[in-house]
């Protein structure tokens, strides 16, 4: 029970000092997909492909100009 209050009492320590605890949405397939195309560009792109430079290039931009960042869109 001692190791439940340390716990508890190290939570509220984190959240009093101004932390903050979310909880993200569960990754469905669509979103592993995705994250798997954007794991290969990346790597494609540090070999040197143009094409997935350009894709990741896209990515950032289109992600930038959106209002939310992408972690504020995955939080329950």
């Amino acid at each position: 029970m001692s190791r439940n209050n340390n716990i508890d009492e190290a939570i509220q320590a984190f959240l009093d000092k101004g932390g903050e605890i979310t909880q993200l949405k569960y990754a469905d397939q669509k979103l592993q997909n995705k994250a798997r195309r954007m794991a290969f560009h990346k790597d494609k792109a540090l070999n040197g492909s143009e094409k997935s430079k350009t894709f990741l290039e896209n990515e950032r931009t289109r992600e930038s100009g959106m209002i939310f960042s992408r972690d504020e869109r995955m939080k329950k």
